[in-house]
């Protein structure tokens, strides 16, 4: 019975461990905008060239990220994942993960 419940359990740690959403910074081609990712679903928008930084929040749903302002979960900036370091957005604008 031990046995069968550790082996059932296998399953939920690999998953607990895939789940821990997108981090890090990513910066549009352009260097005009950076998204910096945080666990939890945070995300800070910063633009340079305004000097402006928004607090926002992000759910992944496959290779898509949400991107909503708290106040208005309806709307959201859809990005795909392109592979670990690239996400596109809308009208093929590229954000690349910064080292």
């Amino acid at each position: 019975m031990k046995t069968r419940a550790w082996l059932l359990s296998i399953p939920l740690v690999v998953l607990a461990g895939c789940g821990g959403g997108l981090a890090g910074t990513f910066e549009d081609e352009m260097g005009l905008s950076t998204y910096t990712f945080e666990r939890g679903g945070r995300v800070v928008q910063s633009t340079a060239l305004a000097g402006v930084e928004l607090e926002l929040r992000y759910e992944i749903e496959g290779d898509r990220v949400r991107i909503m302002h708290p106040d208005a979960s309806d709307a959201a900036l859809v990005l795909t994942r392109i592979d670990a370091d690239t996400l596109s957005g809308p009208m093929g604008l590229r954000f690349v993960r910064k080292e």
